[in-house]
């Protein structure tokens, strides 16, 4: 909600199962959190339908597919086909999930995929890495955005165009506060411990352990110069420090525990110094790292709560980053690009000289601009959007005509593929 917000969607309501995490969530964003259990659709469909909303947007539970948890497709992931149900029952314009990247997989997405298909959405499927989108952490995850009427992958260019061809490092957020390296605790032995501070992080679930007194540097832990680096809790086989100058892991409920004696003992041989002598993360920096501002009000909640809900929130710049693309689409101020194979299949199956192809990619991307950026499955829509848009336009018969068969030998080629 607080990156949607920054982007320019005004958040109307908010749901979630823990109590404090609407108790924080009102302090913070207002009072339009509510406590529920969003398992029970008989009861909050009704409820959500008469908001009329223009976005649904959630995050399913997620510890059926992670890495972090059980690994086992049980109740938790049947959560992903009532979030489709909720969606298809209020039928706003817009959605958008985000889960874990293993859930791309599941029984549970698979069924939901289906229920969003029927329901007349398209859908815009892609693993982002939040390092990329302004966020020192590299967390991959799936994020699927549906538009109803569009075509499948509609919003996935301007997606990847919005991301940063370089990720953010840990010095971005932190400056030269921390030294060179952090500590992230590793799930499981022989993974790196000691990460550079200019790199993004590690996934924050829990990482924010104390370095035990056993950690042994890994192979990959960044090197470090006068002090330490930062150590990030890791697993299965993971480093755990980590120098500034990259971006952290994932961060999780235990990033910032301390290296154990044993890894200390037996450290990651990519560590970039040693465990013992990197800074361990306090619970400020790793909600620094997830995008929560310094002044985010987290009173009333235990410890372990507040780490949990840290390492659960979607990060806000990443959150913000992909809302914007929402709104620019919706506002037709960006359009589907025209993949470059397009022209190599006019070149070759229509036999068109290079500037025909050109004059018929130019042609296709207007044909866009007078849609409003909308990318429609059903050609009749499209057909009858586009002759409203040439008569609002008042454009020449001969124009109107290369128009449209620009944009019919562009589906044909889609069909194809």
């Amino acid at each position: 909600s607080l990156g949607l917000r920054r982007a320019g969607f005004d958040v109307i309501r908010a749901y979630d199962h823990m109590q404090c995490a609407v108790d924080v969530y009102n302090r913070n964003l207002g009072y339009h959190s509510i406590r529920a259990d969003l398992g029970d659709v008989a009861s909050i469909a009704p409820e959500i339908s008469k908001l009329r909303p223009d976005m649904i947007v959630g995050g399913p539970p997620c510890q059926d597919f992670s890495p972090a948890g059980a690994r086992i497709e049980g109740e938790r992931a049947n959560h992903t086909r009532t979030f489709a149900l909720y969606v298809c029952s209020a039928g706003p314009r817009w959605f958008m999930m985000e889960n874990v990247q293993r859930a791309r997989n599941s029984a549970a997405w698979a069924d939901a995929r289906e229920m969003l298909a029927n329901a007349g959405y398209g859908l815009s499927q892609i693993v982002v890495n939040a390092a990329h989108y302004g966020v020192p952490q590299k967390r991959q995850r799936l994020i699927v955005i549906g538009r109803r009427g569009e075509r499948d992958g509609f919003l996935l260019g301007s997606i990847q165009e919005a991301a940063s061809p370089v990720p953010m490092p840990l010095r971005a957020v932190f400056g030269d506060q921390l030294g060179d390296h952090v500590y992230n605790h590793p799930r499981t032995p022989g993974r790196r411990g000691v990460w550079s501070v200019d790199g993004p992080s590690p996934t924050i679930r829990n990482a924010r352990r104390p370095q035990p007194a056993s950690y042994e540097p890994h192979r990959n832990d960044s090197n470090y110069n006068q002090v330490t680096g930062l150590y990030f809790r890791p697993f299965h086989d993971a480093r755990g420090v980590y120098s500034l100058d990259e971006p952290a892991p994932s961060i999780v409920r235990t990033s910032r525990e301390r290296p154990r004696s044993s890894y200390i003992a037996s450290p990651h041989p990519d560590d970039p110094a040693p465990a013992s002598a990197a800074y361990v993360l306090t619970q400020k920096d790793t909600a620094r790292i997830q995008g929560f501002p310094e002044d985010w009000d987290w009173s009333g909640c235990t410890s372990r709560d507040i780490d949990q809900m840290i390492a659960n929130a979607v990060p806000s710049p990443m959150a913000a980053a992909l809302g914007r693309e929402i709104l620019r689409r919706e506002r037709g101020e960006s359009h589907p690009g025209v993949p470059g194979n397009f022209g190599q299949w006019l070149a070759k199956e229509k036999k068109m000289a290079p500037q025909m192809v050109a004059n018929t990619k130019w042609r296709v991307k207007r044909a866009r601009q007078l849609l409003g950026g909308r990318d429609l499955q059903c050609q009749g829509a499209e057909s009858h959007a586009l002759e409203a848009a040439f008569e609002q336009e008042g454009l020449a018969k001969g124009t109107r005509s290369d128009i449209r068969r620009a944009l019919r030998q562009f589906r044909e080629w889609q069909e194809q593929m």
